[in-house]
């Protein structure tokens, strides 16, 4: 699989956002990536992910969640983050309000990407010291460099 810094950068991060609804942080996470010229049709993303938000929550528990779509709002796949001043209620199934939201977008034809990309997130946000590293950066470039650091080392061959 492909890093994760080619779906995210530290551009596509906030930390200590106020978001009072589910469709705040929704809208959040998709102006991050619409300033960074990922979602050309910022209301039409905003749509699909509440869409399918509808369908299933996607509260993963230990203050996390994962909103995504797949949609022709979006060319290519990309990845937003933000650390939430105030807790929100993603429907975990432990019960917990989420903190740390990730939003994967991407096209309709990428169904193969998506689920790694949405598998590597999940395990990533189950690491405790991970969690614990983005809840405590002070700003958003240490929350983007806490999630860059979990990827792999690259394989080298000699």
């Amino acid at each position: 699989m492909p890093t994760l810094s080619a779906y995210f950068g530290p551009d596509r991060c906030a930390v200590d956002v106020s978001a009072p609804t589910k469709a705040d942080a929704v809208a959040a996470l998709v102006d991050l990536l619409a300033a960074a010229g990922k979602a050309p049709d910022r209301d039409a993303l905003v749509r699909a992910v509440m869409e399918r938000e509808a369908l299933a929550p996607t509260g993963l528990g230990s203050d996390c969640a994962i909103p995504h779509a797949q949609t022709d709002a979006v060319t290519e796949t990309s990845l937003a983050a933000i650390r939430l001043a105030e807790p929100l209620d993603f429907s975990a199934p432990d019960g917990t309000p989420a903190r740390l939201v990730f939003l994967i977008a991407g096209p309709k034809d990428s169904a193969a990407l998506h689920l790694r990309l949405l598998s590597r997130l999940a395990r990533t946000l189950c690491d405790p010291a991970f969690r614990a590293a983005a809840i405590a950066a002070p700003d958003a470039s240490s929350f983007a460099a806490a999630f860059l650091a979990t990827d792999p080392p690259e394989n080298v061959t000699a």
